[in-house]
């Protein structure tokens, strides 16, 4: 199914994608290791100058350290750091301090995953890995929507799950909903939340007097009734002219980047935001916009430098590259390269020649999220691929998708007994999906019309549930979390 094509392996068998070996030396590096755990300063600067002599940059380095995280990326920027802590305060503080500290995937123990959790940690921009020491483990991870399993003796090909998604790809309305509203408007935000989308994309630029607005043109003129450049002028005298929709006068001026924040932050969907500037300046200023935001925003951009200053500037958020991997000649190579450096998604434009790219950076867990779909056929294509994200203006198309189902996850059975187990969707609708028991049943659970109703032995079974969503665009199965029974004979047995 699709949620396994789409999570790599890292592991010391002969069926993982990418080979783990306990110990550091040079010779195994040189011999093709191409992932490591470094926890120690003195190992990770020995590391990094080994990275650096040989220009090692194709490879995954594990740390719990943010000590050496830090001294690994001054050494070597060029690889892929993972940041494992032991504990965190929250995931908010969990995905700055990843990307404070030059990672942006992060590797937690799998007992504590559940999809409520990666997809917040996603919806972040990071990638998330799980470490994982047994088969249930292994479960828990890749029902909860993983990238990736990090471990000894992980085994794919005997990982065995009957479903396409954890939860859905994240939606993404370009420059909102606007089909009955000015794109960039608080109108076409609030239009985007009305059809359910994860995220609103829109542009930032910087006015005079060193304001963050929200607009696609360095000018006015296309979408207002005057055409004032935003740099040349200040947000009071911007503000003075109204937006216009398909010429006529509407009652909103150039909203400020505060102002989508206040608009979105008690709803369901996150904010997008590209740079149409480069400036160092501007980056400082949309920085101080961004700490007053309780849910942090992704970042992205064409202009290279707008990637080094949201580096330098705004270390706390993801960041993403804009490209047409038709125009632009960027080797695989190179690409690796700058991800890893700047902890960047990849954001291509939909149509391309270059497949082989696209399965190159899945095979790294290098986040993909393409913009410019407008059929159906790009837009069922895309969903169906796993990718993070799909950008669009058919925003509209997936108003009515379930994104992913909601169970009780741990249960005690006394055998005799009737036992319901619940399912909902996302919007809390209750549905009848199919439960699938892990492990050949070993407990000899007997289930009816989602109730288990016997049980031969006691102990512990491990199951989820399934459900196929039936849309006029695309069908497709979604998983539950792993859920757990705790089988018990009766008291009067």
């Amino acid at each position: 199914m699709h949620v396994l094509k789409k999570i790599i392996v890292i592991s010391n068998t002969p069926s993982s994608d990418i080979k783990w070996l306990e110990y550091i030396t040079e010779e195994n590096i040189l011999n093709g290791l191409n992932a490591i755990e470094v926890n120690q300063i003195k190992d990770a600067k020995n590391v990094g100058k080994l990275l650096y002599k040989h220009q090692l940059f194709d490879i995954f380095v594990f740390s719990k350290s943010k000590q050496a995280l830090r001294t690994l990326y001054k050494s070597y920027p060029y690889a892929r750091l993972v940041y494992m802590p032991d504990t965190f305060n929250s995931l908010v503080d969990l995905s700055k301090d990843a990307f404070t500290n030059n990672a942006h995937t992060v590797c937690l123990k799998a007992a504590a995953l559940s999809q409520s959790m990666v997809r917040h940690l996603k919806s972040y921009g990071l990638v998330v890995f799980a470490y994982v020491e047994k088969q249930t483990d292994i479960y828990q991870a890749v029902l909860a929507g993983v990238d990736g399993l990090y471990g000894k003796n992980i085994d794919k090909k005997q990982i065995d799950v009957k479903g396409d998604f954890s939860f859905t790809p994240f939606v993404i309305a370009h420059r909102g909903y606007h089909a009955n509203a000015q794109e960039n408007s608080l109108k076409a935000a609030a239009e985007a939340v009305r059809m359910r989308a994860d995220f609103v994309e829109l542009d930032y630029h910087m006015t005079k007097d060193n304001h963050i607005v929200v607009n696609h043109d360095d000018s006015l003129g296309r979408t207002y009734e005057k055409d004032y450049v935003i740099r040349k002028d200040t947000l009071r005298s911007l503000q003075s002219i109204k937006m216009t929709y398909q010429g006529e006068k509407t009652d909103e001026v150039l909203p400020t980047l505060s102002m989508f924040h206040k608009h979105l932050k008690d709803t369901n969907t996150s904010l997008l935001i590209e740079a149409k500037t480069s400036a160092g300046g501007a980056v400082k200023r949309l920085n101080r916009v961004l700490s007053q935001m309780d849910k942090p925003p992704l970042l992205m951009s064409f202009y290279p430098f707008a990637l080094v200053n949201f580096k330098k500037y705004a270390k706390g958020y993801s960041r993403g590259f804009l490209i047409d991997l038709e125009q632009n000649h960027m080797s695989v190579s190179d690409i690796i390269k700058i991800s890893n450096k700047y902890n960047l998604t990849i954001h291509p434009y939909f149509s391309h020649t270059k497949s082989n790219l696209i399965e190159i950076l899945k095979k790294r867990s290098i986040m993909y999220c393409p913009w410019g779909l407008k059929t159906d056929i790009d837009l069922r294509k895309a969903f169906l691929s796993g990718y993070y994200g799909i950008n669009t203006d058919e925003s509209h198309r997936f108003k009515d998708f379930i994104k992913y189902l909601v169970v009780k996850t741990r249960h005690t059975y006394y055998i005799g007994d009737t036992l319901t187990l619940q399912t909902t969707t996302d919007v809390g609708s209750e549905i009848e999906g199919n439960i699938e028991v892990l492990f050949q049943n070993p407990l000899g659970l007997v289930i009816e019309n989602n109730r288990i109703t016997h049980a031969t032995l006691d102990g512990m079974a491990y199951l989820y549930v399934t459900y196929m969503v039936k849309t006029d665009l695309v069908n497709y199965t979604l998983m539950s979390d792993l859920i757990q029974i705790e089988v018990k004979r009766s008291s009067h047995e």
